[in-house]
């Protein structure tokens, strides 16, 4: 069991990272393409799915998700429509589906039929999104998918339950049918809202009188689903309707809470959120895992057969296509002309086409299909083989129909902001945070540190990495030459001595901007200045010596004056440095540090108000991408902390300090959407990074307030 997890959750991750790079291709099929590679594993290899766990551990969370986003508001004024889609249409469709197929194949009864027809009905809103993410879904038709697919799993459900009776018993009772449905059904929503009422209770209770609600309500809300769907099938009722009306009571819950118990509510949120997302991708590769069986046992088939039952399939899918098409678009009923538009019309016909193509068929028709008992009436259940491929090629046309005509059919999703616009104003917003709050800071190791923790909420993901790079060695050697020229100034010459700006200047030379190709770009302008210094004095000397060998007049072995003089000055040197005492060396060379130490600082302040106003220009003029200037002032800091000697790992920095700098961000963003800059759905990301940056923060300073008080109480 657990190298069956690990497996699906490292599906789940390859397929994240795999539709990076084929964004065009739906996430659904390549998770089905992963499911399928994972079957032939030797964990997957035979695998068959087992209805009751996929019911219990994935459906039934993934309804109580569903339920959550529907408010009890929007269920009482669409009700006659929820009623319609999900149980009216559901129930016409399988009888219409159910009666052709027993009059197509005639070797199977009319409640095989039937069952065949309740198993391939209900739909997949799921499927439909990961299909149409790149497209803009019409949000009436999107809702009407939504709202079908709340009740209509429960309604294949009880309806295939009941051809499964009549298969059994080989008894036909329509009034019996009936009130089993009802029975079913009814019990199901009462059991879900009864006892969705009593864990609401339960929770609002410990929200007000326990300290630490979350310890308590977090894992009781993860149990939920589990514990409503097996209660109501206990009781011999539907599952699927209990937890979805548990759901749609705990959006109450959420609604009647509004801001108070605000940390219950945001975990709740973020985990059923995350929880959701895993468990629709291993749908999909549970579906994956599933179709190589399938497949062999259908190629294993005669060719007769084959064709059948292809044809059977598509006539099957064509057939709910236009049942679908027909009743978008004859439907009077008034929230499904809110939904779909006013009848008549071209917008409505529209709409119908998409409602109908949208009806996919996913993993619930599966999981019916492998439900199939393999003995029945104590006998083996007759062509349970091939209901099950049936099932499995509609689901296949449904998928891969939606996929290619939806995108036709559908304008492409126009986003309220691009990637680019809000990695483009987080930049701005951070650089602005950092700007304000570095003036505010006097201690230089606080405010570095401060400035590198709010600089990690840019990221460090750009597509033009290329181009950062040689934006920064280009700033590098700028500010390299920035350096030089500073220590080369009247000013600073007149107060330190030669010696102490020659070693500096041979560190700041070493400084390295990372794989420059041309010798020409590594070197900055001092240097070359130097180089070309040396050349034309070495060409110099060699010419004076040519001179003298031509004219014969001196050895090989004479000097130039200058070097005469150069010989001299160094041989007092070296004689003044032989008759000093150790301790007048060991003061010379701290004095020497000393000054290297006092320079070092004070090119660091310089470098500070340099790269500030930098920052505080691009800013100015509207560059939000400064992820080369951040290097930059990230491998200066490295250099003189080097300098220093100063490599502490970990500086303590003032929550107070990070609460003022997302204060700072807030206010550039609201500047921003005042200013008509930053659109309101970007400036709405912006707002919830900040906050989550700050409630993070917030969590830790009160994780390293408890970790110091049990410090001082074990001391």
């Amino acid at each position: 069991m657990y190298y069956i997890v690990a497996l699906l959750v490292i599906g789940v991750v390859g397929t994240n990272i795999v539709k990076q790079f084929i964004p065009k291709i739906p996430e659904a099929f390549i998770l089905i393409l992963v499911g399928i590679l994972l079957s032939y594993t030797k964990i997957f290899n035979g695998f068959e799915l087992e209805p009751e766990f996929f019911m219990v551990a994935i459906i039934a969370p993934l309804m109580f998700v569903d339920g959550q986003r529907q408010s009890i508001k929007k269920i009482r004024e669409r009700f006659s429509l929820i009623f319609v889609l999900s149980v009216v249409l559901a129930a016409a469709t399988v009888l219409i589906v159910g009666l052709m197929t027993n009059f197509i194949e005639t070797k199977w009864t009319l409640p095989m039929a039937i069952a065949l027809a309740a198993i391939v009905t209900p739909t997949d809103a799921v499927a439909v999104k990961s299909m149409t993410s790149g497209s803009e879904m019409p949000s009436g038709v999107g809702e009407a998918l939504e709202l079908e697919s709340l009740f209509n799993d429960a309604t294949g459900l009880v309806i295939l339950d009941l051809a499964l009776s009549v298969l059994g018993n080989q008894n036909l009772s329509i009034i019996g049918g009936i009130n089993h449905f009802l029975f079913v059904a009814i019990g199901g929503i009462l059991i879900g809202l009864i006892g969705g009422w009593l864990i609401v209770m339960l929770r609002v209770n410990l929200n007000f009188w326990v300290d630490q609600p979350e310890i308590s309500i977090i894992p009781i809300s993860l149990l939920t689903p589990f514990v409503i769907y097996l209660i109501a099938e206990h009781f011999g009722t539907s599952g699927i309707l209990a937890v979805v009306a548990t759901g749609i009571i705990h959006n109450w819950e959420a609604n009647r809470l509004r801001l108070s118990s605000t940390r219950v509510q945001v975990s709740q949120s973020i985990i059923w959120s995350t929880i959701s997302e895993i468990l629709n991708s291993v749908v999909f590769l549970f579906l994956g895992i599933a179709l190589p069986d399938v497949a062999r046992k259908f190629f294993k088939m005669d060719n007769s057969t084959i064709l059948l039952l292809l044809g059977l399939s598509g006539i099957i899918y064509v057939m709910m296509f236009l049942i679908r098409y027909i009743w978008a678009q004859w439907e009077h009923e008034g929230s499904a002309q809110i939904l779909f538009g006013a009848n008549n019309t071209k917008q409505h016909t529209f709409y119908s086409k998409v409602f109908a193509v949208s009806g996919i068929h996913g993993t619930m028709t599966l999981a019916m299909a492998f439900s199939l008992p393999k003995r029945i009436g104590g006998v083996a259940f007759p062509y349970r083989e091939e209901l099950i491929i049936v099932a499995s090629i509609v689901i296949l046309f449904s998928m891969l129909v939606s996929a290619i005509v939806l995108p036709i059919l559908l304008p492409v999703k126009k986003e309220d902001y691009t990637a680019e616009e809000l990695n483009h104003f987080r930049g701005k917003m951070v650089d602005f945070a950092i700007l304000q709050i570095r003036g505010q800071i006097e201690d230089r190791s606080v405010r570095e540190a401060l400035t590198s923790q709010l600089l990690s909420q840019k990221g460090w993901g750009t597509a033009k990495r290329e181009v950062v790079t040689q934006l920064y060695q280009t700033e590098m050697i700028d500010m390299k030459d920035f350096v030089s020229d500073y220590i080369h100034s009247s000013d600073v010459r007149s107060r330190y001595s030669k010696q102490t700006i020659t070693i500096y200047e041979k560190m700041v030379d070493r400084i390295r901007t990372n794989g420059d190709k041309h010798l020409h770009n590594r070197l900055g302008k001092v240097q070359r200045k130097r180089m070309r210094r040396n050349i034309k004095h070495l060409l110099h000397e060699i010419k004076w010596h040519a001179q003298q060998d031509v004219n014969d007049q001196r050895s090989h072995y004479d000097f130039s004056p200058k070097q005469k003089r150069q010989i001299k000055h160094n041989r007092a040197k070296y004689e003044q440095f032989k008759n000093l005492s150790r301790q007048e060396m060991l003061d010379n060379w701290k004095n020497m540090q000393n000054e290297l130490l006092d320079l070092n600082e004070e090119v660091a302040k310089q470098t500070d108000q340099k790269i500030n106003g930098i920052m505080e220009e691009r800013l100015r003029t509207g560059h939000g991408d400064n992820q080369s200037i951040d290097m930059v002032r990230k491998s200066m800091e490295t250099f003189f902390n080097r300098i220093r000697r100063d490599y502490k790992q970990a500086v303590e920095v003032d929550n107070n300090l990070f609460l003022r700098a997302f204060q700072y961000e807030f206010t550039f963003v609201q500047q921003g959407v005042e200013a008509h800059k930053i659109p309101q759905a970007l400036a709405a990301e912006l707002y919830t990074e900040i906050n989550d940056a700050q409630t993070l923060q917030i969590q830790r300073a009160g994780e390293m307030e408890q970790r110091s008080e049990l410090v001082g109480i074990s001391i």
